[in-house]
């Protein structure tokens, strides 16, 4: 019998043969994953995936010929097909355009010393089950800006506090492309992804919302209309003054910033008027902090399973009842308003 007849079938894309070879090396290693095809650039990329039909294809962005982008919305428009973009840090800012384009998840390259290699071939295992649908390419028009409220207007009132991780990019450009550019309260975003991404990713997000999107900075203050990421490079918490704080995190941490760490300290700076979402994302990373928003007397979200790519985050907060609302994606931004007029 052929050990690898029920593998996972995985198509990699790269004009670099070096990185083609060493991710097939990589993958090599594992029974349940079969590499059935190679491409060099996005023209041959999507010839493959129709002849091959791969469970999952791993993509770049920047090659010759046809880039990672025009392949991803070609092969999602003919042949939906789950996608992990995995780029180099100097591609990043190309990076979460996949993601609009119908791309699951973005990851950095992994090196031969890569301490995440465990979490890049679970995050393979993980996508290659995900069901996609065909992908039309929507409007691409930068939504327009508004002022910024000043320091001190309406805060320490209300405050939002998200938890993201795999998938969750895109769940964040459906919640806050829908706020509109008065929304009265800061959001906090704590979103698993690599170091060196998240300058890319609040860029990307900030051309689809009308609030502004940013890296929180350290004693950074959180503004109605302001949307702070959490950069990986650190665990982000509020300090007693309630503005941002920046601290280590420990190298054994496999996911980061720290989902729990900022909920909670959400919860101890607004009390009841902490607003805790959790979004899809694997490992239990949140629960705590969402438990912690709830006990506060604050108001908790989380996102359903039928919306979720991957459950088990929003699923955890869910069966320990601890939300108040579970809501699909699409609702999650009309959901959140209502509650802030709580």
């Amino acid at each position: 019998m052929d050990a690898h007849k029920n593998a996972i079938r995985v198509l990699i894309v790269d004009d670099c043969p070096i990185v083609r070879e060493f991710i097939i090396g990589l993958l090599a290693e594992e029974a349940d994953i079969k590499v059935v095809g190679e491409a060099a650039n996005g023209e041959e990329a999507s010839k493959q995936a129709f002849l091959l039909r791969p469970n999952l294809i791993i993509m770049d962005i920047a090659m010759p010929v046809m880039d990672g982008l025009e392949a991803i919305e070609v092969i999602m428009q003919n042949n939906p097909t789950p996608i992990l973009v995995v780029t180099a840090y100097g591609d990043a800012h190309l990076a979460y355009e996949a993601v609009s384009r119908g791309a699951l998840e973005v990851v950095e390259k992994p090196s031969i010393d890569s301490t995440n290699y465990r979490q890049f071939i679970h995050k393979i295992k993980l996508l290659a089950g995900v069901k996609v649908i065909r992908h039309i390419t929507g409007n691409r028009q930068a939504a327009p800006k508004h002022i910024i409220a000043k320091a001190g207007a309406n805060r320490r009132s209300k405050a939002v506090a998200i938890a993201s991780s795999l998938g969750g990019a895109k769940v964040l450009e459906a919640i806050l492309s829908q706020l509109s550019a008065d929304f009265p309260a800061p959001i906090v975003i704590a979103q698993h992804i690599s170091e060196g991404f998240a300058e890319a990713l609040a860029d990307w997000l900030d051309y689809k919302t009308p609030l502004t999107v940013k890296v929180a900075s350290q004693s950074e203050p959180l503004l109605p209309g302001r949307v702070l990421i959490a950069p990986p490079e650190h665990n982000v918490q509020l300090d007693v003054d309630g503005n941002i704080e920046l601290l280590p995190y420990s190298p054994g941490n496999i996911y980061h910033p720290s989902c729990d760490r900022l909920l909670a300290s959400v919860a101890h700076a607004y009390r009841k008027g902490a607003v805790g979402i959790i979004l899809t994302g694997m490992g239990q990373d949140g629960v705590k902090g969402m438990q912690a928003i709830k006990a506060a007397g604050g108001i908790t979200i989380a996102q359903n399973k039928q919306t979720s790519l991957i459950y088990n985050m929003p699923r955890l907060v869910i069966e320990a009842g601890l939300a108040d609302f579970i809501v699909a994606e699409k609702d999650i931004a009309s959901t959140l308003t209502k509650v802030l007029t709580l």
